[in-house]
């Protein structure tokens, strides 16, 4: 990883690890009952469609048409829920269901509409139930997705088929004398939740020499609430994620996932652009010629108030201890995250 230390040409990239997944749950409620007469669970195949969506809309939102709720990131994937009759065999290079028969942003009572939940340290699980009321979706149905749009020629962000225990294709019948509730849950894993070495940056000068180097440790952070830190932003909820901080103090004690330290060295920059098909964001932030020389002990992904860290980089030495960069009143210093995301 490379940082130039006069031009802000170059930049350091220390990456941000995200893991996500989906599954559904299917239930289905005869004419005037409140208890589900069937049920079904399986696993959901994000497309690549879908990897791209919530990095490029990372920090942007959509207000849920009937819930009045504003979805961030990749929770905009699951504002609506289609079924259709298609067979053919899921790819995550598709971009639509097969032959699409309906989708609803309703949940009809039948599920909560979105719920938020930390299962363990930078493990999340967010929950939206969808529900086909009894004239909509009639027939038999082979396949689902997730999308963002009222419109099928937005296609989805997701696709699968309805399969058994065994990975087999099945039919789920529906008629007009029931409705049907599609759970989807999305699981977000962030990793490092401990403090972890990272490697090392190099800072260069103007003819691209290394002038030193610095290892460096990281983590996500989780404090706060209403989303946890960590997911905010991974979300970029609420100005979350969208800018780089700096520490001009010791950061030593204050490198655990609960910990919820303000940066107190300024915020700068913000996010780049996004290249479908790359898997990454960046975001990155430069520091101009100031007043005095400054010691950068650490940085982070930053909001738009000083409280907002989600994750956070410590500069170390061999043993761990502080070795902050120095930077020179009239210098310029550039430093990137770059948040990856897979499917697991």
């Amino acid at each position: 990883m490379k940082l130039k230390h006069f031009t802000p040409e170059l930049s350091a990239k220390v990456p941000m690890s995200v893991g996500i997944k989906a599954w559904i749950e299917v239930k289905k409620y005869r004419r005037g009952s409140s208890s589900p007469h069937f049920y079904h669970a399986q696993h959901n195949l994000i497309l690549n469609k879908g990897l791209d969506y919530g990095l490029a809309n990372w920090g942007n939102g959509i207000l849920h048409p009937v819930e009045s709720e504003i979805y961030r990131g990749y929770e905009m994937m699951f504002v609506y829920v289609a079924v259709g009759t298609g067979t053919a065999n899921p790819s995550v290079t598709q971009t639509e269901l097969q032959n699409e028969l309906a989708r609803t942003a309703a949940n009809l009572g039948l599920g909560a509409g979105r719920t938020r939940q930390r299962l363990s340290d930078g493990v999340h699980r967010i929950t939206f139930t969808r529900a086909f009321d009894y004239n909509q979706a009639n027939g038999n149905l082979t396949e689902f997705g997730g999308s963002h749009s009222a419109n099928s020629a937005d296609g989805t962000h997701t696709r699968e088929l309805f399969r058994d225990g065994g990975g087999n294709p099945i039919v789920i019948i529906k008629t007009s004398n029931e409705r049907l509730a599609i759970t989807y849950h999305f699981e977000v894993t962030l990793t490092p939740t401990v403090q972890t070495d990272q490697g090392s940056i190099n800072l260069l000068d103007n003819n691209n020499n290394v002038v030193l180097t610095r290892l460096v440790r990281g983590l996500w952070i989780g404090s706060g609430s209403s989303p946890y830190g960590d997911y905010g932003g991974f979300i970029g909820d609420n100005g979350r994620a969208d800018r780089i901080g700096h520490w001009l103090t010791s950061q030593a004690s204050n490198m655990t996932y609960l910990n919820g330290a303000a940066s107190d060295g300024g915020r700068y920059g913000g996010r780049l652009a996004y290249t479908n098909g790359t898997y990454y964001r960046d975001v990155e932030g430069e520091r101009g010629p100031e007043a005095s020389n400054q010691n950068i002990f650490a940085y982070g992904l930053a909001g738009s108030t000083d409280s907002q860290v989600s994750y956070k980089i410590r500069f170390v030495d061999g043993a761990g201890a502080d070795n902050p960069i120095a930077k020179n009143k009239d210098y310029r210093l550039r430093l990137g995250l770059r948040m990856n995301v897979q499917r697991v």
